[in-house]
């Protein structure tokens, strides 16, 4: 290792790191049919591989130069660190990357007339800690007891997997103590490149201190009726940084909590005696789940009195009707991220650019989801979508990181 490499590791140890488990399939049936002569080149071949073009290629696409390192840990199971935290969406494009440069290289035998091609499993985790490489073992595992290419494992939940036994506490504690709070994801103006609004995301925490996100605690929640209480503490939240900082903020809401009376009343009521609604933009989520649109209308028809924006979230998946845009008096719509990220392929940039002239004859404005990286942004301008969100445009953040930020500028 060189001395820069050695450096770089050394005052990265307490980072995250992402590690690859790379195995490779029916090893013992190669050397059998092969020798283990052969079986041994085509090891030493996978680690050139990964070592060079690989790591090249995951450079290249991150942008950024960092510490990767490839090892031979096993026979026939390699390990690809890297020094850096990714989100999923970035996981999953690296395993991608991985994946097809592997099945798809020719790997010659000893002979040298003849090449054959590899299967692999590959396990995946993150972690800033020592047992990273214990979960991303468990999360290969699993990947070969399902018969699937990949498993990604989540660190945080293997080392808090009694949260799923103690989350009822844990829920009632962060309401007791009144600790829910808005994380918030900046929304970019296309067109000045200015962050204009910031999406709320709920977050809770455990008694350490640690961010539960919401697919660990929204259907317990849900289950155990306590679901409206954390949003109504959402919403203060909400409606207290609004009145002191005079920021925009968007909110969820799905069909359910539309229907729900408590929820409704509670958010009407703020809105009005705060005066809130010019800074206020409702999210309606899961619309694939409407039932009844008569019901979304009025409660649509009763914010808006008080300037209140409606945005519908996921469109292009839930809502493949259009005729339900034309029944609901919408002021955004927000592109599913699932269609976003593949923006770069003609099938779906010909299904965006379709619902962006949809939305441009009746004069509602686009949001981009998942925009993750220039590439993606600049297709999200080129065929005129007015707003971008996603982490290359910024990654959920706490109220005092935005402040901090604008009284910086």
């Amino acid at each position: 290792m060189s001395l820069q490499n050695y450096v770089y590791k050394f005052f990265n140890k307490n980072n995250i790191k992402t590690l690859f488990l790379i195995d490779i399939l029916y090893m013992k049936d190669i050397n059998a049919i092969y020798n283990f002569e052969n079986g041994d080149s085509i090891i030493k071949q996978l680690k050139k591989l990964l070592e060079t073009q690989i790591t090249s290629l995951i450079r290249k696409k991150i942008n950024k130069k960092i510490l990767i390192e490839a090892t031979n840990t096993h026979a026939d199971v390699f390990e690809l660190i890297i020094y850096d935290d990714f989100t999923i969406d970035e996981v999953l494009e690296i395993k991608n990357l991985i994946f097809e440069q592997v099945i798809n290289h020719p790997f010659k035998l000893l002979n040298k007339k003849s090449t054959i091609n590899i299967d692999i499993t590959i396990g995946c985790s993150k972690s800033d800690d020592q047992l990273i490489k214990i979960y991303a073992e468990k999360a290969l595992h699993k990947a070969k007891l399902n018969f699937v290419h990949y498993m990604y494992y989540d660190a945080y939940l293997y080392k808090n997997e009694s949260i799923s036994e103690n989350l009822l506490d844990m829920i009632n504690y962060n309401i007791e103590n009144d600790l829910v709070e808005p994380y918030f994801q900046a929304i970019m103006n296309n067109t000045t490149d200015k962050v204009v609004k910031y999406e709320a995301l709920m977050r809770l925490f455990d008694k350490n201190g640690n961010v539960l996100l919401p697919h660990v605690f929204i259907h317990k929640s849900k289950k155990c009726r306590l679901y409206t209480k954390l949003m109504e503490l959402l919403i203060d939240k909400i409606v207290l940084y609004i009145n002191k900082h005079k920021l925009h903020f968007s909110i969820n809401l799905d069909y359910t909590d539309i229907l729900n009376p408590n929820i409704k009343r509670s958010l009407i009521s703020k809105i009005r005696k705060n005066n809130i609604g010019p800074y206020l933009t409702i999210e309606i989520l899961e619309s694939e789940k409407i039932a009844n649109f008569n019901i979304v209308n009025d409660f649509i028809s009763e914010v808006k009195k008080y300037d209140v924006k409606i945005a519908i979230d996921d469109f292009g998946t839930g809502f493949s009707n259009y005729e339900y845009i034309l029944n609901l008096n919408v002021d955004y719509i927000k592109i599913d991220g699932s269609l976003i990220k593949k923006i770069d392929e003609d099938i779906y940039l010909n299904l965006i650019k379709s619902i962006v002239q949809f939305c441009k004859q009746q004069e509602i404005q686009i949001v981009a989801e998942f925009v993750s990286d220039l590439k993606i942004l600049r297709y999200v301008k080129a065929i005129g979508i007015d707003y971008s969100q996603g982490y290359h445009i910024g990654r959920p953040v706490k109220i005092e990181e935005i402040i901090g930020e604008k009284n910086e500028k």
